[in-house]
């Protein structure tokens, strides 16, 4: 079995706010300038692949 160690560290924290608050930046500016549901569609579409991704790197229950 193998493991991933992650170390996560105060600037790899804001980091992950920094993107998390560019990101909610781009969809207010799409829910304002194009459509709510287009914005609604992206935003489920990455919380989607960000499940996927933790799915994939957590350890398998054998």
């Amino acid at each position: 079995m193998q493991h991933i160690h992650l170390e996560i560290t105060g600037k790899g924290v804001l980091t992950l706010l920094l993107v998390l608050a560019v990101v909610l930046g781009v969809l207010a500016l799409v829910w304002l300038l194009i459509t709510p549901a287009l914005a609604i569609g992206i935003g489920i579409g990455l919380v989607l692949a960000i499940r996927g991704l933790f799915a994939l790197f957590k350890p398998s229950s054998e």
